[in-house]
């Protein structure tokens, strides 16, 4: 994607930032040979109502929490590209007769943007994407739009400056997962390919036939949505929830029977005993919100395979704070009747020189998919 250029262009050494309402994530990469080099990984969590549905609820505390972020961290320069996932972001697919002509394209999908975009064009940020012809042997090329709020963008790039960064582009989240946890293998693939990124208050989603995109959108459900399910169906308050939901003892993957032995050959502490009530409640929360959210994949689904040369859907990949759920992929996959995985982004990069170990990478990467694609070219 153009990732809304308007707002400048970006180094050899760009920084991709994904804030949600649980955290700052960021990366660094640099390329040589085409190849991805890791330079730098930021985490940090941020307080409850910084973030709000994905737009900035506080902008004078998140420019604050920002600086304290980068003070902590060696990145390198200060341009930032950063991605967005709220209801002020629309993505569409048109198709349109051939248009040669960069300006009289850009026309062209200005007016015709006016019909397929629930917002005045006037108070937006409009860009596109060309993605080729329509069909085989078609005189159509299929657009891919993308309309943002220009208030909400300009409030993005305002707390950025204010946190002493610059906003060297926008992107949409769900478009930057066909970067970095699209693997280059599908490209040839006759299915197509859904990718999940379930972030701490909305998963971001899209459907990729070869490397383009044929469907996004985000769905207001996260890893907070699975907290709450399971501080409410075993009495807990939120902190152990989260605890509990993350936990190996109450994995999706696995048989209720199987989680005490699970807890011995991982070491966890036995001084904590197993309570296969306390496990039986922390599952069924995590599996009522699991149906709740494959549900909603499977409208997506639905609607994609409702399109014209919509190829059936072979894979979902999952990444983000959701993604950390032991078996979240398993129990999906057998709820959507698709093979369901974590989706690995750090195997496009070439090495890690980075301020954390590969194992600390690996813990880490789910939730770094997004920033991964903020910073990843389009193949």
């Amino acid at each position: 994607m153009e990732r809304l250029k308007s707002l400048g262009k970006f180094g050899s050494q760009p920084i991709g930032m994904d804030i949600d309402s649980g955290a700052i994530k960021a990366v660094q990469i640099s390329t040589g040979g085409g190849s991805y080099i890791l330079r730098h990984v930021g985490y940090h969590r941020l307080p409850p109502g910084t973030i709000v549905e994905g737009e900035v609820a506080d902008h004078d505390l998140l420019a604050a929490e920002i600086k304290e972020f980068w003070s902590s961290h060696s990145f390198k320069g200060k341009s930032v590209i950063l991605g967005v996932a709220n209801q002020k972001v629309v993505v569409r697919l048109l198709d349109f007769p051939r248009i040669e002509d960069a300006e009289d394209l850009k026309s062209a999908i200005g007016f015709e943007a006016q019909e397929h975009i629930p917002m005045p064009l006037e108070e937006t940020v409009l860009d596109h994407l060309v993605l080729g012809p329509q069909g085989e042997g078609s005189d159509l090329d299929r657009i891919l739009v993308v309309a943002a709020d220009r208030e909400m963008i300009g409030r993005y790039a305002s707390v950025l400056r204010a946190g002493g960064l610059r906003p060297a582009g926008i992107d949409v989240k769900a478009l930057s997962l066909t970067r970095s946890t699209l693997p280059e293998m599908f490209f040839g693939e006759e299915g197509a390919v859904l990718l999940l990124d379930v972030g701490t208050e909305l998963t971001s989603l899209a459907v990729a036939q070869g490397p383009n995109p044929t469907l996004t959108r985000f769905i207001p459900l996260g890893l907070g949505d699975f907290v709450g399910a399971v501080a409410d169906a075993a009495d807990l308050p939120e902190d152990e929830a989260e605890k509990q939901a993350l936990s190996s003892r109450a994995s999706l993957g696995q048989a209720l029977g199987g989680a005490q032995e699970e807890s011995e050959d991982t070491g966890e502490d036995q001084e904590d005993d197993f309570d296969p009530a306390l496990v039986y409640d922390v599952r069924r929360g995590l599996e009522e919100t699991t149906q709740a959210l494959a549900e909603e994949v499977q409208r997506s689904i639905e609607y994609h395979h409702s399109q014209v040369g919509s190829r059936e859907v072979a894979q979902v990949l999952i990444s983000g704070e959701g993604a950390l759920i032991p078996g979240l992929d398993v129990y999906l996959g057998e709820l959507l009747g698709v093979a369901t995985q974590r989706g690995n982004p750090a195997a496009k990069l070439a090495a890690n020189r980075s301020n954390v170990s590969d194992e600390q990478l690996g813990a880490m990467e789910p939730v770094l998919a997004v920033a991964f694609g903020l910073v990843m070219e389009d193949e």
